[in-house]
């Protein structure tokens, strides 16, 4: 696998499975739904080399997207996509040595959007 991959991931939903993921047993999102939610920048959708989108799994909790990826996306607008991800599953001191994905999970969006723009101008 590719080190890329490995850190982003590893684990990642294809856009059926993320579909019936955000959806419920009875009604799963349609994959049409996914796309315009990938178009959208509202979740991290990444490209393979093989032309497919793939989403990594640590983006979802209790069924829905964890709040603040899409902000985080936005702050990134014009970044690649598997830098973003890179960047989102990174540990770091500004976050007690975790990731932005889990002071996220814990409820710190407003301090990751924070750090994303500030970030994503440093990149530009």
């Amino acid at each position: 696998m590719n080190p890329m991959a490995e850190q982003v991931g590893p684990d990642f939903y294809d856009e059926r499975s993320l579909a019936e993921v955000l959806g419920s047993a009875e009604e799963p999102l349609a994959t049409a739904d996914v796309k315009a939610m990938r178009e959208g920048k509202d979740v991290l959708a990444l490209p393979t080399a093989d032309g497919h989108w793939v989403f990594p799994t640590w983006q979802v909790a209790d069924g829905a997207i964890l709040p603040g990826i899409p902000d985080v996306l936005a702050a990134f607008a014009s970044a690649p996509v598997w830098s973003v991800g890179l960047w989102l599953t990174t540990s770091d001191e500004r976050w007690g040595g975790r990731t932005p994905v889990e002071a996220l999970g814990a409820g710190e969006t407003a301090a990751v959007v924070e750090e994303a723009a500030a970030t994503a101008a440093r990149w530009a």
